[in-house]
């Protein structure tokens, strides 16, 4: 029995080891230990932004808030806070779907009751294809701290971790193709994979009008903002019959409670390519423009989205 025993604790050993390293180097600052700087960890952020962002947030929540994906990320928070005079925090991870935003919402909402939220959306996040279940495996990992330690994602970037420490070596973030490369492979590829197969969304609209109750019941102040893509992008939208849904995506944006700004039609931010990273992604500039429009109430470009403004693209 003794020898049974024995056996058992050495093949546990490498297990409880592993924990402890994963407790120690925490790249995703699990446990707010602060053995290592946030800087030293964020190659983890790279490696798993959803999960980086989302703990950050229950560990410093923020009554204002910003929900997104890549494309919210590019509002500049330090310019809102300084038009507004308040604190924002950004919950945004790449490539997030409508729905996660919301789940990640009523997440936040648990931790610190919300005054205000900003959602970054546009058409292509309103498809029954564009749906998507990551939250629902992010609460176990938040709720059971072995399925943190075990967690793949957590064993992958405790490793870089580590390699950065010892080696002083950075997670390598340098895009494979050139500006003009990507933007073809966008217009071609990218945009065949967001309307190439489209249905209108029956459930999101359900979880999107439930989310304008909740807020207005709850106080909460909602802006949702159709962030601008390039005219040539939206040129594919139509190639692929979808005007008409777009239309009625934003009939529908329009007869929400919050409020819904509007970038993302034919105007002199979308038929310049300069305003633009890439085809969906808008530059420093244009981020600026837009945080400066809507948090002055003074806008140029943007149009109020409101259900008795008759306003189509």
């Amino acid at each position: 029995m003794k020898r049974f025993i024995i056996n058992i604790l050495l093949l546990a050993l490498p297990i409880i080891v592993w924990g402890l390293i994963v407790v120690i180097v925490d790249p995703f600052n699990y446990f707010n230990f602060g053995i290592f700087n946030k800087d030293t960890k964020k190659s983890a952020e790279s490696l798993n932004q959803l999960m980086y962002r989302t703990i950050d947030y229950i560990h410093f929540p923020c009554e204002n808030m910003l929900i997104g994906d890549s494309r919210t990320e590019l509002l500049p928070i330090d310019l809102i806070e300084k038009i507004s005079k308040q604190k924002y925090k950004k919950l945004n991870t790449n490539a997030a779907k409508l729905n996660e935003i919301f789940e990640l919402f009523y997440l936040a909402y648990k931790r610190k009751p919300i005054k205000r939220i900003v959602i970054g959306i546009n058409f292509n996040m309103f498809n029954k294809y564009g749906y998507q279940n990551r939250i629902s495996g992010l609460k176990k990992v938040l709720d059971d701290p072995l399925m943190y330690i075990y967690n793949k994602d957590v064993a992958s970037a405790t490793y870089v971790t580590i390699e950065q420490i010892l080696k002083k070596k950075n997670v390598d973030s340098k895009p494979p193709m050139t500006r003009e490369e990507f933007w073809k492979w966008s217009i071609s590829t990218k945009a065949s994979d967001w309307y190439g197969k489209y249905e209108f969304p029956n459930l999101l609209y359900s979880e999107l009008l439930n989310f304008d109750r909740f807020t207005k019941k709850k106080g909460i102040e909602v802006i949702f903002i159709i962030v601008p893509h390039s005219e040539e992008f939206h040129k594919r939208l139509i190639e692929f019959g979808l005007g008409e849904e777009e239309k009625k995506f934003k009939k529908i944006m329009s007869s929400l409670n919050a409020k819904v700004y509007d970038f993302d039609y034919l105007n002199s931010i979308t038929t310049n390519k300069n305003n633009f990273r890439d085809p969906v992604h808008y530059n420093d500039s244009i981020g600026n423009l837009i945080v400066r429009e809507i948090w002055t109430n003074n806008l140029q470009f943007g149009k109020e989205l409101d259900k008795n403004k008759k306003y189509i693209r």
